[in-house]
């Protein structure tokens, strides 16, 4: 009897252990799942030295490519399934860009060449809000600035700016180029989900991106350590709030950060930006605030490896709500160099940009770890 019940025993805490393994597992980057012993629970009746036969059918991950990252990490049992980590010649590469703007097309092929040519494009036309009609369950008519304040004050706090004042919740008009800005992030999140079918992401650039020459090297790093759980990898960005964590030295994850000139998408994550539509801000907004609210599981490559061609608003189609934040008759030109007006440093150097690349953060020097 005693022998009966020791072996009821261990089959309800054997039914138990696959969702201790799950909770154990999750979350951890493929260098710590790699390692993971938990969730290797044996069919029943099999025997322990019969193991190693079974880890090596499934394909532990014990090994990494020399590429961009690992492929999909699917032999751990009870571990969660890791995200796709394609080499960057198997990465595949959407640009946003409207139809009537080749030149901007033309430019950013010419960026993507120079330091990452392995990257087979894909140009995603861009929604003409001017002659499209977005439906409003997509993407609202106005938007509110109550939540984007929050995280404009956080920033200023946190670099020591004394503004706090300008920024007010109002509710303003989404312009036409925000609206098809939105509308085209959602048409590649569906070819996200559309394309992905086993579980590959989707790198979506905008046409004003610019890699860095470091691109290569630093993406394969973040990618190695990329935590499992990463529905969405920003390259690009301007931070807004701290941290929530640091990964690694080249890896953190986000709060709040704006722009969506280059980012990373898995299918998981363009699920759940779907499941939350209508977009009822600038997109960049909404996808961070969605992140804050921990709703999306974001993470930034840093220093980030791409920069925007020009400065914010600076030959761009995308007209900005924004610009009409402080009203009609304000001096405040609203971009990150051009924030404070003609005297600030960054003003002035403005006139000499020429054809260089404008750091989103243009006062910032993550190098200098003003964002760290």
């Amino acid at each position: 009897l005693g022998f009966t019940c020791c072996v009821s025993k261990l089959r309800v805490l054997s039914a138990y252990q696959p969702k201790m393994s799950e909770v154990a597992c999750r979350g951890l980057s493929e260098r710590e799942a790699a390692t993971c012993d938990m969730g290797r629970n044996l069919p029943r009746g099999q025997k322990r030295q019969q193991e190693p036969s079974k880890v090596k059918e499934h394909g532990r991950v014990t090994k990494r490519r020399t590429s961009v990252a690992s492929p999909v990490r699917r032999g751990v049992l009870g571990c969660v399934t890791d995200v796709s980590r394609p080499a960057l010649a198997d990465l595949k590469t959407v640009v946003i860009s409207l139809e009537r703007r080749p030149d901007r097309m033309q430019g950013c092929t010419e960026r993507l060449e120079k330091h990452c040519a392995e990257l087979h494009l894909e140009r995603l036309a861009a929604t003409d809000g001017r002659q499209t009609t977005i439906p409003t369950d997509e993407v609202t008519l106005e938007w509110n600035t109550a939540r984007n304040v929050i995280y404009q004050k956080q920033r200023a706090i946190r670099k020591g700016w004394n503004d706090l004042e300008t920024y007010q919740v109002r509710t303003l008009p989404l312009s036409p180029g925000e609206r098809g800005c939105s509308s085209s992030h959602i048409r590649a999140w569906r070819q996200c989900l559309e394309k992905g079918k086993n579980g590959e992401p989707l790198l979506v650039l905008e046409d004003d991106a610019a890699p860095t020459p470091e691109f290569r090297e630093r993406l394969e790093r973040a990618m190695a350590d990329l935590p499992r759980d990463a529905d969405l990898l920003y390259l690009g960005y301007s931070q807004a709030a701290d941290w929530r964590r640091e990964v690694t030295a080249d890896l953190v994850e986000s709060v709040y950060v704006w722009t969506t000139v280059a980012y990373i998408v898995w299918p998981e994550g363009a699920r759940k930006l779907l499941s939350h539509l209508p977009i009822n801000e600038p997109v960049d907004n909404w996808m961070a605030a969605m992140a804050a609210e921990n709703e999306l599981k974001a993470y930034c490559v840093r220093p980030k490896i791409v920069l925007q061609a020009d400065a914010w608003n600076v030959n761009s189609d995308v007209a900005h709500s924004d610009e009409h934040y402080w009203g009609p008759n304000s001096d405040i030109q609203h971009s990150d160099a051009l924030y404070w007006g003609p005297d600030h440093p960054e003003a002035k150097a403005s006139g000499s940009l020429g054809a260089s690349f404008w750091d989103i953060d243009s006062e910032d020097s993550e190098e200098d770890s003003v964002d760290l």
